[in-house]
């Protein structure tokens, strides 16, 4: 896991902070605590939100489902 602020992980991303933080409330993903007044996010998982809206798939509503479908696209591309 990687720990990024709305600010961070947009910048990686290219997206603007406030569409960060409302995929973090919409989607609702995995926050690792806070760093001062900013929420910090797991970036794999913000990433991973971010490729399904980019590529049109409907986005898993839980940090857990994310988690068993990058296994298993990783595990398909492995093989």
């Amino acid at each position: 896991m990687t720990p990024v602020t709305a600010r961070q992980a947009a910048e990686r991303l290219d997206r603007e902070p406030c569409t960060i933080r409302k995929w973090a409330s919409r989607y609702r993903a995995r926050q690792l605590g806070r760093a001062g007044r900013e929420t910090v996010y797991d970036y794999a998982d913000l990433a991973f939100i971010e490729w399904c809206i980019w590529a049109g798939h409907e986005v898993p509503d839980t940090a857990a489902k994310r988690d068993e479908l990058r296994a298993a696209r990783r595990a398909t591309a492995a093989a």
